[in-house]
């Protein structure tokens, strides 16, 4: 009988989060988990049934991370969804294999009738907080979401890719337009009905 691993459940997708966050969710495999923990890979597969699993959880631990990286930027001279939102930028910029992983990989689809999009709570109770949208339904907030959103993961995408030579500062002045346009189309369609 083989010696009992020390290696635990969580180790095993800390290390995959590391792999994610250091090289790109496509990097993820047990060979370069056991790399990373200094293991065989038999402690891996004994803790888990197969790797898709501990991708499906590495990918959720980045995911949380997003959400993170999201609330951490904050200057008074902004509302909290514009400072949410420069934080997605920050992220974009700092953590480009996670952003990736996230947003350009095609890992997880999602059914946005079905099922929330990545920080769409966060974001909607941060969009509460501006005055022109605190008496807006449900409906329309998700609308400024995803909108915002979309915009977002594209200027995200730029910044990722150098595609455009695009500086933060320059993505938060189009955001910060972005956004109010957005609130200004909202304002004028609730005063129409």
């Amino acid at each position: 009988m083989p010696p009992k691993s020390d290696i635990t459940k969580e180790q095993i997708i800390q290390a995959a989060f590391a792999i994610v966050q250091e090289q790109g969710l496509e990097m993820l495999s047990a060979r370069n988990i056991a790399q990373k923990l200094n293991c065989s890979t038999q402690p891996i597969y004994s803790l888990y049934g197969n790797m898709e699993e501990i991708k499906s959880l590495a990918y959720q631990r980045v995911v949380d991370h997003v959400r993170y990286s999201m609330t951490t930027y904050e200057d008074g001279y902004y509302s909290p969804a514009l400072n949410l939102a420069i934080g997605f930028l920050h992220f974009a910029k700092k953590e480009q294999h996670l952003f990736r992983s996230v947003y350009l990989s095609g890992y997880k689809s999602y059914d946005l009738d079905q099922e929330e999009f990545i920080g769409e709570a966060i974001s909607m109770a941060y969009l509460r907080h501006s005055k022109r949208l605190n008496s807006a339904s449900e409906h329309r907030l998700k609308r400024v979401f995803l909108n915002l959103a979309i915009y977002l993961i594209g200027l995200g995408t730029l910044i990722h890719s150098s595609t455009k030579k695009l500086e933060i500062d320059e993505a938060i002045i189009m955001v910060r337009e972005m956004y109010e346009t957005l609130l200004l189309r909202e304002k004028e369609e609730m005063s129409c009905e």
